[in-house]
C-alpha cells in the first residue's frame, strides 16, 4: 500500500488532507463535549473558566451580563461566538510563526468547536451535569418545609474537563494542528526554546483565570467566585499535567547504544535530524572492541530508533534514558 501511494502522489496527498480532517473533527468533539459539558455547566453562574481564548471570550460575556447586555441563560450560545471572533489574530499569529497548515487546519477546529458548542443538544449536557441536589427540612413560620439546596460538585467536572481539553489539545498537536487560542502562542514560545509547554500555558492561564474571578464578585455568582477560582485552577492544573504527560514532541531521551558494528552511526543520522557521539570502547568480558553511541532524540523517535539499530545489529545493546532538558542544537521538526 505505501509503494501504491509513493507512485500515486496526488492520491497521497488527498488521503493525507483527509486524515487530518477527520482529525480535526475528533479534537473538536472531544473539546467541545469536555468544555460544554463540564465547564459551562447547566447553571450560568456555575461556570468554570477555560484558558485562553475561550477564558477571555467567558470574561466578555461575563461582562455583558453584569452590563444587562445580555442574559445569564444565554451566556453558553454567546461564548463560543466570541471565541471564533477572539481566535482570528491567534490564527495570524499562527500562520506567521508557525506554519500556514498548521493554522488553516487550527481555524478549521476551531471553528467546529464552537459550532458543537453551540448547538450541543440540552439532553447530553443535563446527562453529564454532576450537581447533586440535596433535600432537607426548614422551620418557616412554624412549619415543617422541605427544601432542595444544589451542590455544583466542581471537582469532578475540573478534572473531567482537563482530561478531556488536554487529551483533545495532544491530538490536535500530533496532527499538526491545535485548539487555537493560547495554545498556539505557547506552542510558539516553546518551539523556540524547545522546552514542555505546560508551564507557559499555566502562567498565561492564571492572567484570565484572575480576570474572570473579579468579574465574579460583581455579578450573581459572588456566593462561589471563590470556589469558581480554586476548582478553575485545578482543570488548569490537570490540563496542563495531561498536555506534558502525552506530548512527546518537547520530552527527550538519551539513546546509548554498544555495538560491534561501526556503520550504525552512520545510518542513525542519515534517518534521523540529529548527530550523534561515538566513543570506543572494550568488551570487559571478551575484550572485543566495541562501539559506544550516544544520540538525544525526542521521545517520539525513541522506539523508531531502537527498531532500526536492531534490525542492523540484532546483538547491539540499547539503553533509553529519559531526560529533563537538553542545551545546545536540538532540532525539533516545524510544523507546516
Amino acid at each position: 500500500m505505501e509503494d501504491y501511494l509513493f507512485d500515486h502522489e496526488k492520491l497521497k496527498n488527498t488521503l493525507e488532507v483527509i486524515k487530518q480532517l477527520l482529525a480535526c473533527v475528533l479534537v473538536a468533539m472531544i473539546y467541545a463535549f469536555g468544555y460544554r459539558c463540564f465547564m459551562l455547566n447547566t447553571n450560568p453562574h456555575y461556570c468554570l473558566v477555560g484558558g485562553g481564548m475561550s477564558g477571555f471570550s467567558q470574561i466578555i460575556t461575563k461582562i455583558l451580563e453584569i452590563m444587562g447586555v445580555i442574559k445569564a441563560a444565554d451566556v453558553v450560545l454567546w461564548q463560543p461566538i466570541f471565541n471564533y471572533l477572539l481566535n482570528i489574530p491567534i490564527f495570524i499569529i499562527g500562520w506567521k510563526f508557525i506554519g500556514k497548515r498548521f493554522a488553516i487546519y487550527t481555524l478549521f477546529v476551531v471553528m467546529v468547536i464552537s459550532l458543537m458548542t453551540y448547538i450541543m443538544p440540552s439532553a447530553i449536557t443535563e446527562k453529564f451535569d454532576l450537581s447533586m441536589t440535596i433535600s432537607e427540612a426548614v422551620m418557616e413560620d412554624g412549619i415543617l418545609v422541605a427544601k432542595e439546596s444544589i451542590i455544583p460538585n466542581f471537582l469532578p467536572r475540573a478534572i473531567f474537563a482537563g482530561i478531556c481539553t488536554g487529551v483533545a489539545t495532544v491530538i490536535a498537536f500530533k496532527n499538526c494542528s491545535s485548539t487555537g487560542g493560547l495554545d498556539v502562542v505557547s506552542l510558539a514560545v516553546a518551539n523556540k526554546k524547545s522546552t514542555s509547554i505546560g508551564k507557559y500555558l499555566i502562567m498565561f492561564n492564571g492572567f484570565v483565570l484572575t480576570g474572570y474571578t473579579i468579574c465574579n464578585y460583581f455579578s450573581v455568582s459572588r456566593d462561589y467566585a471563590l470556589q469558581l477560582f480554586l476548582f478553575s485552577f485545578v482543570y488548569l492544573f490537570v490540563n496542563a499535567l495531561v498536555n506534558d504527560f502525552l506530548n512527546g514532541r518537547y520530552k527527550k531521551a538519551q539513546i546509548q547504544i554498544i555495538t560491534t558494528n561501526e556503520n550504525i552511526s552512520k545510518i542513525l543520522i542519515a534517518n534521523f535530524p540529529h548527530g550523534c557521539t561515538v566513543v570506543n570502547g572494550k568488551g570487559a568480558f571478551s575484550q572485543e572492541k566495541r562501539f559506544i553511541i550516544y544520540m538525544a532524540v525526542s521521545s517520539a523517535e525513541v522506539n523508531k530508533v531502537v527498531h532500526l539499530v536492531q534490525m542492523v545489529d540484532p546483538h547491539a545493546f540499547v539503553n533509553v534514558t529519559a531526560l529533563q532538558q537538553v542545551y545546545g542544537r536540538f532540532y525539533i521538526e516545524p510544523f507546516k
